[in-house]
């Protein structure tokens, strides 16, 4: 599982999700690819490093999950 560098994006950087094609997105902060959701024969989440995370039937809750796992980080690299 991939961990943020404790000099990651700060809690009031934004992470937006970026369409990469029909099938595939990527949850993206600042410049660095937090992961992604892959629609395969579900909707398949990666962290970063391509490490598979979860399998979901809808993408709201993959992205969720992902959302989810990227506010844990960014706490836990602050020291929260």
């Amino acid at each position: 599982m991939t961990s943020l560098p404790r000099t990651g994006p700060s809690l009031t950087e934004q992470v937006r999700w970026v369409e990469v094609d029909p099938w595939t997105w990527q949850a993206v902060s600042g410049v660095a690819v937090m992961g992604s959701v892959t629609l395969e024969s579900r909707y398949v989440v990666r962290f970063g490093d391509g490490d598979l995370a979860g399998v979901h039937t809808s993408l709201e809750s993959a992205k969720s999950q992902l959302d989810a796992w990227i506010r844990w980080e960014i706490e836990q690299a602050r020291g929260y």
